[in-house]
């Protein structure tokens, strides 16, 4: 099985809904990414690592790779690794035959992660790209968080060189890749790398890394609230302040890209 596949890179085409401003040292962008770090605290951090392995204990913790066990937990498992309900739909509607075959060999072959997530990506080719790779990773991720990390859209897309992980890198020289392999053992590596830009924030705290349930997960809660305050910042920043109203708050953002359950009214 050849995994050598080219991740194609297109350059961002921007937004027509979005309305241009300054540049990034516009003074209404620096008060919006004030108040959107205001709003996330490490108590939201804390929270959204103790939901993740809460949901990894309910769903994937001694999971069975039987038919049985995936044909019940299925929905669940859709909606954990993804962050919207149509693309959970998709993946669901994609294994309604109930054949989990790919899956089953993705959690239990030898070979190390990045080639099977790469194996697995080339033989999933009926599901978009992106998709097909947040339900390989964050099945290794949920079923096995110490030893997998996930790659999500939010995190590096390179398709349009997006995501939390080459702003906080400073640039996607360490992301760019041959092939889905490469390009796996790379995201596990920056993020890595973005552990010690997190580590110099309060929202990183022993509260949170020294909780061997909580640290599992602190990765991913951390990212998910990073990316959470540069997306509300430069939303808000440009959109008006009646469209500001209808966004949910920031912590519920970051559990919306971990495919959590909002807490609260917004």
């Amino acid at each position: 099985m050849n995994v050598a596949v080219q991740v194609n890179m297109q350059p961002q085409q921007p937004s027509h809904i979005l309305k241009q401003r300054t540049g990034p040292d516009d003074p209404v962008l620096q008060e919006t990414l004030q108040d959107a770090l205001a709003q996330v605290s490490s108590a939201d951090v804390n929270s959204i690592a103790d939901e993740l392995s809460a949901r990894q204990e309910r769903i994937f913790l001694n999971f069975q790779s039987d038919s049985a066990s995936w044909t019940s937990s299925f929905a669940d498992i859709a909606a954990a690794v993804t962050h919207t309900r149509a693309n959970a739909r998709t993946i669901t509607n994609y294994f309604n035959h109930g054949d989990y075959k790919l899956i089953t060999e993705l959690l239990i072959t030898e070979l190390p992660a990045p080639v099977r997530v790469a194996v697995f990506v080339e033989k999933l080719n009926a599901l978009d790209t992106r998709l097909a790779m947040e339900l390989a990773t964050g099945l290794l991720h949920y079923t096995s968080p110490k030893d997998n990390w996930l790659w999500t859209r939010w995190l590096w897309d390179p398709t349009t060189a997006t995501g939390i992980l080459p702003l906080l890198a400073g640039s996607t020289h360490n992301l760019l890749a041959e092939n889905f392999a490469d390009g796996y053992a790379r995201v596990g590596l920056v993020t890595a790398m973005s552990m010690k830009f997190a580590e110099g924030t309060d929202l990183f705290t022993p509260e949170l890394i020294n909780n061997a349930k909580r640290a599992q997960f602190a990765n991913s809660a951390f990212l998910a609230c990073a990316y959470s305050v540069y997306l509300y910042g430069s939303t808000s920043w440009r959109l008006s302040r009646e469209f500001n109203n209808l966004l949910p708050s920031l912590p519920n953002m970051a559990r919306k890209l971990l495919g959590l359950k909002k807490l609260g009214i917004r």
